[in-house]
């Protein structure tokens, strides 16, 4: 069997997992870092030829919470911690990344150095503040209908319209969600007993000629 060595050196290089070590001083000047740092513009000598240091890519508006964190970790006597900031690209693109933190310590247990992964969790972001917004839509819009004199219905085209979804604010008329999507009353029920027969007939005849709403 033929034996394959592993290059690790090359696998973390080609993983999207920049690890670095950095100085817990001034601006956390870095010690370290891996080559696929260029996934944000930037190659290993900015960052050893201390022309950038780690904070100078952290988001200036992020800067201290990220920093405070850090030292309460350090006071608390944690040894490592996760956290999630912006960073500025070298083209100046903001993205946010996760970063996992250990906090190393000398001989007289003080914090000397941080060594750290750092992934890019910009799309990760960006779908949860998509839904965040499409549920705060939601909610607005379910408190609008909630106030207004107007009920929403879903229905099935069956014997009796079973109702699959009916607004909350039924509750005006007495019934609950629950009465309806539950079986227990169709939509018809509401109709009055000598009105269905002219609604229901009303509603197949704008069902043939394709109308998609009827009043």
């Amino acid at each position: 069997m033929k034996k394959f060595d592993i290059n690790l050196e090359s696998l973390i290089n080609s993983s999207p997992v920049v690890i670095f070590l950095c100085k817990s001083t001034g601006k956390w000047p870095v010690e370290l870092i891996t080559e696929n740092i260029w996934h944000f513009g930037y190659e290993v000598e900015d960052f050893t030829s201390r022309n950038v240091q780690y904070l100078d890519i952290v988001h200036p508006e992020d800067r201290e919470k990220v920093n405070a964190e850090i030292v309460r970790c350090s006071e608390k006597g944690c040894t490592e911690l996760t956290q999630e900031y912006r960073i500025l690209t070298a083209s100046g693109e903001t993205r946010w990344v996760e970063v996992k933190i250990l906090l190393r310590r000398d001989e007289d247990g003080r914090v000397s150095h941080y060594q750290g992964t750092l992934c890019d969790a910009t799309q990760r972001k960006k779908a949860e503040e998509s839904m965040q917004k499409t549920l705060k839509k939601k909610n607005e819009l379910k408190s609008i209908i909630k106030s207004s004199p107007l009920f929403v219905f879903l229905c099935k085209p069956e014997e009796g319209w079973p109702v699959e979804f009916v607004s909350e604010n039924i509750t005006k008329l007495e019934y609950t969600p629950e009465d309806f999507t539950s079986g227990k009353i169709k939509f018809e029920d509401l109709i009055h007993p000598e009105d269905r027969e002219r609604i229901r007939a009303e509603v197949e005849k704008f069902s043939r000629e394709g109308y998609k709403d009827c009043t």
